[in-house]
């Protein structure tokens, strides 16, 4: 099935256009929302996505996802990472791309892209994905209140055409997931997501409840949680929000969610 893309110079936010849609029974499928700018651009957990108008691509792409069942969720996510991480890399023509988890894209330690996914889910099997991606392109200043941003231009210091780009990512996506069909692509991609995961299997120091802790992350379970264990030997499982990650350049006590 042809993608339909539908462009706005201004909009709330991608997912939000593609999630009432689908509150109004209307079909989705295979749909891409792109915008210059959103007003209300979220990330994970209600985190605002900061973007300068026309400078970045921000946009939400909607899939049928009908052949996973609903417990497999992450691998939507795992097969979107990979599927960015494998384009980007393919432009830049850099291997210092990596997906910090669950969905975050970063250059080295820095933060390039984020993500939100957000599923419908009709009795056990899955329904709609709408993905929806902001990935910072030739927006070369910041707020200070963001830690560690990065951008392709930054990267490369050059300039890109965000429809072009667009394209690219849309369709590597699509047929990431579409390839989550079979069971030894699943099993692919989850190896390339641990590959290029962010601190796999490296110590690091990471907040975990109301403290400072050196950990490894060690992989994942079915369902996206992160597997970790601490210098005395002891198994952690973190679901999302139940830790954070230290940029580099934190020291002890100051806390950074990123």
């Amino acid at each position: 099935m042809a993608l339909k893309i539908i462009h706005f110079d201004e909009i709330n936010s991608t997912n939000v256009y593609l999630y009432d849609k689908i509150s109004e029974k209307n079909d989705i499928s295979a749909t891409v929302v792109v915008a210059d700018y959103q007003t209300a651009g979220r990330g994970m957990d209600k985190n605002h996505w900061e973007s300068e108008k026309g400078k970045n691509l921000l946009f939400s792409i909607a899939l049928n996802v009908n052949f996973l069942e609903a417990e497999n969720q992450f691998k939507i996510s795992q097969a979107v990472s990979v599927a960015i991480v494998e384009t980007l890399q393919k432009i830049i023509g850099s291997d210092e791309f990596y997906i910090k988890w669950p969905n975050d894209i970063y250059f080295g330690d820095k933060k390039l892209a984020g993500m939100l996914i957000q599923n419908t889910i009709e009795g056990r099997m899955m329904g709609t994905s709408i993905i929806g991606i902001g990935l910072n392109v030739n927006q070369i200043e910041f707020s200070k209140e963001i830690p560690n941003p990065i951008s392709l231009k930054i990267i490369s210091r050059e300039n890109y055409y965000i429809e072009n780009l667009l394209n690219i990512l849309v369709d590597s996506i699509k047929s990431g997931v579409e390839s989550l069909r079979f069971e030894e692509n699943q099993i692919e991609i989850n190896k390339k997501y641990i590959s290029k995961s962010y601190r796999y299997n490296q110590w690091a120091d990471y907040f975990y409840h109301n403290q400072v802790k050196a950990l490894k992350i060690n992989g994942y379970d079915k369902y996206g949680r992160l597997l970790l264990c601490d210098k005395e030997g002891a198994d952690i499982v973190c679901d999302v929000k139940e830790l954070q990650f230290f940029p580099p350049s934190c020291r002890q006590g100051s806390e950074a969610d990123v």
